[in-house]
């Protein structure tokens, strides 16, 4: 039967891509090859105050990794979701401090909308007085002190709202209540508040310093009194969003402010933690984790081992994840696909989840444009062709010299000028089969073959 234009519309919105799975979307969340999420829970049998980041490509699909972790930890402890690219005005100008003040206030957010369990006003304010003394005082500091604890909390956006309130029953129930309230907003992207202005409003501070002392101490104890209910791990999603080198160095490298609290803690980190250097310099305060992309295809560098088992592995659970949204509308592939329409999706996007849901968008929009009843092979190379325009868009000398060096050698060249933004951008992509190997994006071969 043909696709209705009425099921197109929802097959458009089904495959958003910049929508994040949230903890309500187990339905849809499809275990990958090389997922991190199972390792962390694991580790936390071990680790009780241990700090965690997972690095990789942006759409590697390090949220809904989070998100999913937030899933299996919910029967022992009490989970704080901290959503920083929607509780801050600008992700790229936040400070350490600020982070470490935003977990203070996501956990009692958290209490307060998801378990009922109010932190003590003492302890509110103590962290709220805790802040002041790091706020950048020049220019504007009667602004910046008249900052409002309710606007502040207000501010704080919460993701895998929906997880179960841990305790007694009747807090549960509403907690319960609570959790879906806020789920159903969050899921329906409806304005729940104005982010904080807290990115970019505090002095840098440096490891030790007695004021910082003070905001550890203040943000352990609103943790402390979360522990009464259960012990609570914050999961922080967004760092990975970070595009300014100086900025990720500050936040894992150069400071151990992100790994002051005495709770579990788990960031999302941007993909250059996986080269050598900065690796190891965030090895001395994180487990770290990387998650790869996907690998959707033989590689074309040589020496790099990889089973035919491991290909089909990957391209099966990208298949997956394409069948679970389609079963939204009670369709299947073969439905709403000609051929093997979603095998030249699956290689194109490089394994890269964020591009295969972009690509499946665009081409259900081509499909409802043409009133077509299916998606053809000529639809899906339009898509990819509309797609690939936005990437070569930006290409120019010194970028496709780098992608001709990655597709040669299998690693960035290191050039500071260049292999960064390359690899912030999704031009680069990092595969693992036991040890790390980057490639050019698939839709951008033909460039790298160019250069």
């Amino acid at each position: 039967m043909p696709v209705t234009r009425n099921q197109w519309k929802q097959l458009y919105a089904a495959f958003d891509p910049s929508r994040r799975l949230e903890a309500t979307d187990t339905d849809l969340f499809v275990v990958r090859p090389g997922a991190v999420a199972r390792e962390i829970a694991d580790d936390l049998q071990l680790e009780t105050t241990g700090k965690w980041v997972v690095c990789g490509s942006m759409g590697s699909g390090k949220s809904s990794e989070l998100a999913h972790l937030g899933g299996l930890l919910e029967r022992d402890y009490a989970v704080i979701g901290l959503d920083l690219p929607n509780t801050v005005a600008s992700i790229d100008r936040i400070q350490p401090a600020e982070v470490l003040f935003l977990i203070g206030l996501a956990a009692i957010r958290a209490a307060r909308d998801l378990w009922d369990h109010k932190i003590g006003d003492n302890v509110a304010e103590q962290l709220l007085t805790a802040l002041r003394p790091l706020l950048d005082r020049a220019p504007h500091e009667k602004t910046k002190f008249e900052l409002q604890p309710s606007d502040l909390l207000q501010g704080v956006a919460l993701f895998a709202a929906n997880l179960a309130a841990p305790g007694q029953a009747a807090a549960a129930g509403a907690a319960g209540a609570g959790a879906r309230a806020l789920g159903s907003v969050l899921k329906n992207k409806l304005p729940l508040h104005r982010p904080t202005p807290l990115s970019g409003i505090t002095r840098p501070v440096h490891d030790g310093e007695p004021d910082l002392v003070r905001l550890q101490e203040a943000v352990d104890r609103v943790l402390d009194e979360v522990a009464a209910v259960r012990t609570p791990i914050v999961l922080v999603d967004g760092l990975d969003k970070i595009q300014d080198l100086a900025s990720i160095r500050r936040m894992f490298s150069t400071s151990r402010i992100l790994s002051l609290p005495r709770k579990p803690v788990v960031y999302t980190g941007p993909i250059t933690l996986m080269l050598a250097t900065e690796w190891q310099a965030a090895g001395g305060q994180f487990q770290r984790k990387r998650l790869t992309n996907v690998v959707t295809r033989r590689p074309e560098l040589g020496g790099v081992e990889l089973s035919e088992g491991k290909i089909a592995a990957g391209r099966a659970a990208l298949h997956q994840v394409i069948e679970k949204r389609l079963a939204l509308e009670d369709l299947s592939v073969a439905e709403v696909f000609e051929g093997d329409c979603v095998g030249a999706l699956i290689e194109t996007s490089g394994g890269l989840l964020r591009d295969l849901i972009h690509l499946v968008n665009r081409t259900v929009r081509l499909a409802f444009a043409d009133n077509a009843p299916h998606a053809t092979p000529a639809l899906v190379e339009a898509a990819i062709s509309e797609l690939r325009k936005e990437y070569e868009i930006t290409m120019n000398g010194r970028r496709r010299e780098e992608l001709a060096y990655v597709r040669a050698h299998g690693e960035p060249s290191g050039k500071s000028d260049v292999s960064p933004e390359l690899l912030l951008g999704g031009y680069i992509l990092p595969y693992s089969n036991g040890r790390i190997w980057f490639e050019p994006h698939p839709i951008l071969r033909d460039g790298a073959a160019r250069a």
